[in-house]
């Protein structure tokens, strides 16, 4: 079973609209930061971890009642990139943390255009070495499971990928939620998603290309990221999100390639979903598959 959740973390919504398309990327993740920052009553605390002579900051989340596994989450979260951080994400990875049972660690990753790829998976990196480093300041978990939501589930497969053995074999699997992985063409005919919500064709090719610049190929387009490995993955996607092509592409190139693999279609939500499982069935729903995915994972003590 479970572990009871805490209270309801209620996430704000912004006034006024933003312009996703047009706006000075450092106000609207200014205002972005303000409108959506969820204020998590449990058990928290922020981390500073020297990386390459600079400093990278981590939000730890403890559950309300840890499971005997030695093992931790690894979450990055969503905004195109350019926007967010783990206190405006902080509902999705507390009912994680809560529900799996497990510690989490939110990677308060290098944002764009500022830092473009590979930044965000190179601070990926240097977070899940310090979550399973046995060393002075270290977690010491023996493995890890990656999740991400939206530019977060690009960013943890993305990550996994990079990864070299032994380190892969201490990755359990890696939870993509409603990822973006660059299928910009199909946007423009999808009924869903609008500008108003930073989901139309433009808005979200403005978020490839500020978390690009001239970097090719991509580390989170398709191409790079259908290949081969033992690693399960779990695909999460939306039924009414502009981007479920994404996932179903990506879900069609693991079969080819013979990665095993989760597709699970959350029928009647949106993108960003996951940030309404307080009071939608369907995302409560879909957060508890999750969980009893991860908890399949994990090796009995």
């Amino acid at each position: 079973m479970p572990p009871a959740l805490r209270p309801a973390l209620m996430r704000p919504r912004p006034s006024p609209p933003f312009d996703w398309l047009q706006g000075e990327v450092l106000d609207l993740r200014e205002r972005y930061e303000q409108a959506f920052r969820v204020e998590d009553p449990g058990l928290n605390a922020w981390m500073n971890l020297p990386a390459d002579g600079r400093s990278l900051r981590l939000l730890r989340q403890q559950p309300a009642r840890r499971r005997g596994a030695d093992a931790a989450l690894l979450y990055f979260h969503g905004g195109g990139w350019i926007v967010g951080s783990p206190s405006t994400h902080a509902d999705i990875s507390r009912r994680l943390c809560d529900r799996t049972g497990l510690d989490l660690i939110s990677v308060d990753y290098r944002l764009a255009p500022e830092h473009q790829a590979p930044a965000p998976i190179e601070d990926g990196l240097a977070a899940l070495i310090h979550l399973l480093s046995t060393g002075a300041g270290g977690l010491g978990r023996r493995s890890a499971i990656l999740c991400g939501d939206s530019a977060g589930a690009a960013i943890a497969l993305a990550l996994e990928r990079r990864l070299e053995e032994p380190m892969r074999r201490q990755v359990l699997g890696v939870g993509a939620f409603y990822g973006s992985y660059g299928l910009l063409e199909h946007l423009s005919s999808q009924p869903w998603g609008s500008r108003a919500e930073g989901l139309d064709q433009g808005s979200v090719a403005r978020y490839w290309r500020l978390a690009h610049g001239p970097a090719e190929p991509s580390p989170y387009a398709i191409g790079a990221l259908a290949a081969p490995s033992t690693v399960p993955a779990y695909l999460l996607a939306a039924a009414r999100d502009p981007l479920l092509p994404d996932s179903l592409a990506l879900a069609e190139a693991y079969r080819r390639c013979g990665r095993p693999f989760t597709l699970d279609l959350a029928e009647g939500v949106g993108h960003g979903f996951l940030h309404e499982a307080n009071g939608s069935k369907p995302a409560a729903a879909a957060l508890a598959r999750v969980s009893a995915w991860i908890d399949g994972l994990i090796p009995s003590p």
